[in-house]
């Protein structure tokens, strides 16, 4: 047998020993999977039926669209009150509320990771004090300390600055019009779910603190989603499913906020995909589209 022909036969073999339908990959997956849903069953005790929002299956749901994406979970959980109060201070604060955290495993690994949104990201991001976050903090310090140490994943704040990853546009039109057309502008796509809506204005009020109209919608499309999420999972926190925030400022100007998929990756493993470089461009031209 020809040299040329040893490697190729090494190559297809390696390609197929990595591939997600392979007896090997899908038996890793498994076992990593499990351990995952017994850390979500720990987050699940500790989270009040009242306050969750929605549980979001990555991997399940890419796996759904015959597309691989290693074991990721995020849960999503609100406590108006600690948002009121960080939203009176910087509504586009919205973008990161309310509170997030992930369950994952990193490609051909074994190891559960939790990763989640700090008070002190979004203290910093939004350029915001550690009184206006303390409510935020106190929530999620405590859940986290629930879980092993060396699980918990933290980000190097020195690479985030203000407005970090963030991607604006101004809305030439009024509040409820940018929503009703940025909806439909989503809908049109064919491969995106809307998950869940939170009228941060309203969930205020309830609570006695008055803020301008500030909006989020959550959606994602899972197949381009788990492709972008295929070497990188930690992505599933931040970018998928999408956080689209729509805000009016005290002058009557609305503007639109999402979350840059490119940033984040760098942020957190310092590359980046075509994948994401897609699914970046597509949000620009979708909801700036919708909007402009």
């Amino acid at each position: 047998m020809r040299l040329k022909d040893s490697i190729n036969i090494f190559l297809i073999l390696f390609l197929i020993s990595c591939s997600s339908d392979s007896p090997i990959h899908n038996h890793m997956a498994a076992q990593v999977q499990d351990k995952l849903d017994q850390h979500l069953k720990v987050l699940n005790t500790l989270i009040p039926d009242k306050n969750k929002l929605i549980e979001l299956d990555h991997s399940r749901m890419a796996i759904d669209e015959n597309v691989y994406t290693p074991p990721s979970i995020v849960t999503i959980f609100s406590r108006p009150k600690v948002n009121a109060r960080i939203l009176q201070k910087s509504q586009v604060a919205g973008i990161d509320l309310p509170f997030k955290i992930l369950l994952y495993s990193e490609p051909d690994t074994q190891k559960v990771s939790l990763a989640y949104t700090s008070a002190e990201f979004i203290q910093q991001r939004h350029q915001l004090t550690s009184e206006d976050v303390k409510g935020y903090k106190l929530v999620m310090d405590k859940i986290v300390s629930k879980f092993p140490p060396n699980m918990v994943k933290t980000v190097d704040l020195s690479k985030v600055d203000k407005g970090f990853g963030l991607r604006i546009i101004k809305s030439e039109k009024d509040f409820l019009t940018s929503i009703k057309d940025l909806k439909a502008a989503i809908g049109k796509e064919g491969d995106t779910r809307f998950f869940a809506d939170i009228n941060y204005q309203a969930e205020s009020k309830k609570v006695g603190i008055e803020i301008p109209p500030t909006y989020l919608i959550l959606f994602g499309g899972p197949a381009p989603g788990g492709k972008a999420m295929h070497t990188t999972p930690r992505l599933g926190l931040d970018a998928f499913c999408q956080k689209l925030l729509v805000y009016e400022t005290k002058e009557g100007e609305v503007f639109i906020a999402f979350n840059d998929i490119v940033d984040f990756s760098e942020l957190y493993y310092d590359t980046w995909t075509i994948p994401q470089r897609f699914i970046n461009f597509r949000l620009g031209k979708t909801l700036g589209g919708a909007v402009e």
